[in-house]
């Protein structure tokens, strides 16, 4: 059996596309789900366990799991089937290292680069500093093994020399982003800091983030890897390649903003936590996010640069169809998760049970930016809120947000609704500018077209897989169609259409109705197929009285009388 073969025989499509998308039982051995390849509300994407195949019917993309891992994760065969064999434990076969993707190295130095850091922090005598300073916030041995914190030295020269020593080349080290060039030459990019491990989803190390252990004001307090070929930060998410599990279980992911946050969570059995490291919630980071839950309570600054890009995050998050709550902690848990976790566990968790709706949080939050008493103040937070309440679907739900507006500010509830239609219309035409402008959610092509099939294709579908998922109906399907009747395609990738179609229409029906179902589709093919014959005839009766032919147009009109008359 060969690689390929073991890891689809290892792993179940079921369980791996699970993974990504919540599948809801569909029929025997099958699961539906929105198709994450192009924008829908209704699940038109099946997966079917018995044939271990996928198939979506709004845009007609299958296959199988590695197809599947390919159009979701972007990669190329190799690249996903490397994924899928270290889930399945399968050792792929060796092969020169020089012929490997650049991918596929950078993780391998990163990772070099990890266990080096790792090992300073554990025994290197001059990494005394770090290690007080992660046993000042509380972090146990557990913890700093699990989230394989580090410690780069102090001094110019200290991984670029190690990793050499494992065969790393100076450049693959720049490449990487562990390393400058400067005046000096190449020397360390991290220097006397504590080190943060980055993983992308998979658990693949793809950079690092730095923390200055020294008191130098000229220094920056964090460092972090630069772009490169496998670390893009719009694209990671700290801590969801250990959080993606609970965040699934809980149906629920908890944003906060830094590391510490992340790793003091976990700590103390919050396992649904992950950070954005500080930026606003991209595209990439919400696609990746929704695999797992359309559930977000997010805890961020709530200064003035916090809450800005706090909402910029929010309102992409809305379009992608998000339910999204802000935690507020209580002014005793400290300044951030971390704090709060470390003086009460139960701080945290009840602040993230207690998260708001964000609408509520942005009616707090206009009031507290702005000064009521002042006409100015009250523009402002009708304008920041009416745009807020134009989402609002129920009308009723809606009136009642208008009406405590309205009351707050002491004035005129027409004058606030008389807004809020201004701003329904200016939203509509941006979003629909901005959806015309939106990128595709996964970088394959294609995938957001809708194929259009002939009724006569989709009639065929419909009896082929009822055949499929009840043989003893071919007898029938036979008398029913005769001339039109068709046998089921054997090639292997029609064959998995069938199935996933026939779970998905037919699995749940009894005899009677299949038998109904194929002779409503054979009367169908059949005036389907009169209908083509008579059409032809037309055309040949034309072409014959143009030559003449008046032998032809007496066969063509009688034939044509006699198909008429059928």
């Amino acid at each position: 059996m060969d690689a390929p073969q073991e890891i689809k025989a290892r792993l179940d499509v079921a369980d791996i596309v699970g993974e990504y998308l919540q599948l809801k039982p569909a029929g025997s051995g099958s699961f539906k789900a929105c198709c994450p390849f192009h924008q829908e509300k209704t699940p038109s994407f099946y997966v079917n366990r018995p044939r271990q195949t996928w198939h979506c019917f709004g845009c007609n993309q299958g296959g199988d799991i590695i197809s599947f891992v390919q159009m979701m994760e972007g990669l190329d065969f190799p690249e996903a089937l490397q994924i899928l064999a270290d889930k399945a434990g399968v050792t792929l076969p060796e092969y020169d290292p020089r012929g490997s993707s650049e991918r596929k190295r950078l993780h391998e130095v990163n990772e070099l680069a990890m266990r080096y850091f790792h090992s300073q922090l554990l025994t290197a005598p001059n990494a005394e500093n770090a290690r007080q300073y992660v046993q000042k916030r509380g972090l146990d041995d557990l913890t700093t093994d699990v989230w394989m914190l580090g410690y780069a030295p102090e001094g110019w020269e200290n991984l670029i020399p190690a990793l050499r020593s494992k065969g790393i080349t100076n450049e693959e080290v720049l490449k990487a982003g562990l390393a400058q060039k400067g005046e000096r030459g190449i020397y360390d990019r991290f220097r006397n800091r504590l080190m943060f491990p980055i993983w992308d989803v998979h658990g693949r190390v793809v950079g690092f983030t730095g923390r200055i252990l020294s008191d130098d004001k000229k220094e920056a307090k964090y460092v972090n890897t630069p772009e490169t070929f496998v670390y893009k930060k719009s694209s990671i998410l700290y801590g969801l390649d250990k959080a993606r599990g609970e965040i699934k279980r809980q149906d629920l992911a908890v944003l906060v903003e830094g590391n510490m946050d992340v790793i003091g969570s976990h700590q103390f059995s919050l396992s649904n936590v992950v950070a954005s490291s500080g930026t606003a919630l991209t595209l990439d980071q919400l696609n990746l996010l929704k695999r797992f839950t359309k559930n977000i309570a997010i805890a961020f600054d709530a200064d003035s640069a916090g809450k800005s890009a706090t909402i910029r995050g929010f309102d992409l998050a809305r379009q992608l169809d998000f339910n999204i709550k802000v935690i507020t902690l209580p002014p005793e848990a400290g300044k951030d998760p971390d704090d709060a976790v470390r003086k009460d566990p139960d701080l945290w968790k009840n602040a993230i049970k207690d998260a708001k709706p964000i609408i509520d949080w942005m009616y707090t939050m206009a009031f507290k930016t702005h000064d009521i008493s002042k006409p100015e103040g009250k523009k402002e937070i009708a304008k920041e809120l009416l745009p807020e309440f134009t989402r609002i679907t129920d009308a009723v739900e809606r009136d009642a947000w208008i009406s405590r507006l309205a009351n707050d500010l002491e004035v005129s509830p027409n004058a606030l609704r008389e807004s809020l239609r201004t701003n329904a219309a200016n939203q509509k035409k941006d979003t629909t500018q901005t959806r015309a402008a939106a990128p595709v959610t996964k970088k394959v092509e294609a995938t957001d077209a809708v194929v259009h099939k002939t009724r006569e294709e989709e009639l065929y579908e419909r009896i082929w897989s009822i055949l499929y998922l009840k043989p003893e109906l071919d007898t029938l399907a036979k008398e029913s169609l005769k001339e039109y009747y068709q046998p089921i395609p054997e090639d292997k990738e029609r064959l998995d259409y069938l199935a996933v179609l026939a779970d998905k229409e037919f699995s749940e029906q009894d005899t009677e109705t299949l038998d109904k179902e194929i002779l409503g589709a054979a009367k169908a093919l059949a005036e389907a197929g009169m209908a083509q014959k008579r059409s032809n005839l037309q055309r040949l009766m034309k072409e014959a009285e143009l030559a003449g032919d008046q032998t032809k147009i007496a066969s063509l009109i009688e034939e044509f009388n006699r198909l008429t008359n059928t």
